[in-house]
């Protein structure tokens, strides 16, 4: 069952993004990934980004396997950058931050940035919901609460017409 995002009234919901689901998004063109890539273009949430998530994102999209060129990683990064919220994170400037587990570089900048939500694949961040300070969600939960609000957001603007 969808969560309520708790937002002001119009805002798209700050949410976190684990890297893995960005990447996922960008790279294919189907499924629950489009769905996450069509609401960060259209504005119906805007993922937030730091110093230490965009240098792992920058790391992730460049590992070999992946076989993309700098000019195709520019590419993938430019359907993405210009829809983040960019949040300073003082843990992030710190030279430890290349070296602390991933999920502690999201799980800072949700704070730091007053996320609505983490959407994640990550099993250890999903096993902390209860404990967070937002709701930590699978990349399915994120895209049926986006659905729900969409769907409240219509509803009200017929009641309002009528």
């Amino acid at each position: 069952m969808p969560i309520e995002l708790q937002t002001r009234k119009g805002r798209p919901p700050r949410v976190v993004i684990d890297n893995y689901l960005v990447i996922t998004a960008l790279m294919f063109g189907g499924g629950t990934a489009a769905r996450l890539r069509q609401a960060w273009q259209n504005g119906h949430c805007r993922p937030m980004v730091c110093k230490a998530t965009v240098l792992d994102l920058l790391r992730q999209l460049g590992q070999p396997q992946l076989g993309f060129s700098a000019q195709e990683q520019q590419s993938l990064l430019g359907e993405f950058m210009p829809h983040v919220l960019k949040v300073r994170v003082p843990e992030a400037d710190s030279s430890s931050a290349t070296t602390d587990p991933a999920g502690l570089a999201l799980v800072r900048l949700a704070m730091a940035g007053k996320a609505h939500a983490l959407v994640t694949a990550d099993r250890d961040l999903l096993a902390m919901a209860e404990r967070f300070i937002c709701p930590v969600l699978t990349l399915d939960s994120f895209i049926d609460t986006l659905a729900s609000r969409q769907a409240a957001r219509h509803h009200s603007r017929i009641a309002l017409a009528a």
